[in-house]
């Protein structure tokens, strides 16, 4: 049995997260989501913790009745020690066979430590990116709810995301 990483930071995790995930689950029976930048919150392009990441990917996985084929671990970041990353996603994460990432410092870091690491099929990737929803979220435009999957919707809506990442963007 061949078992994936996928690695991302899911700052919201998104609809097209949710496609990424359910695409490698059609292709391997197991698969280890690695949530980067663990130890990034409360920034504009890292507004949510860590904590948060894996409720959303636990309460989406938990509604797409996928929580037996996924296993989670939170992956920091190094500003840039490739080594040391490679070694976290090693001791922080389960076992794995092969990555996907689109992510060229990931893959690299990966590939440097002899791991085969492929790209993952974009879902429409215009319309589902994390800086987008996040930009809609600062500006009050409520469309962002359409692009994250809808197992994640009560997790944001009880942090009061919209509002946190408002008051991020405004300092």
């Amino acid at each position: 049995m061949v078992r994936a990483l996928f690695v991302g930071r899911f700052q919201p995790l998104h609809r097209g997260h949710e496609e990424v995930i359910k695409w490698l689950l059609s292709k391997y029976e197991e698969l280890v989501v690695a949530i980067g930048s663990s130890n990034e919150s409360f920034t504009p392009r890292n507004p949510f913790t860590v904590g948060e990441r894996i409720e959303m990917l636990y309460s989406m996985l938990k509604e797409l009745h996928l929580l037996d084929r996924v296993m989670y671990c939170a992956v920091p970041d190094t500003k840039g020690d490739s080594a040391l990353w490679f070694a976290y996603v090693r001791e922080h994460c389960p076992s794995f066979d092969l990555a996907y990432t689109n992510d060229e410092f990931t893959k690299l870091c990966l590939e440097y430590g002899g791991i085969k690491v492929f790209n993952t099929p974009l879902f429409n990737k215009e319309v589902y990116s994390g800086t987008r929803i996040r930009e809609l979220m600062a500006a009050g435009d409520r469309s962002w709810r359409d692009l994250v999957a809808s197992g994640v919707l009560p997790v944001l809506d009880k942090i009061n995301a919209e509002e946190r990442v408002r008051r991020i963007m405004q300092k």
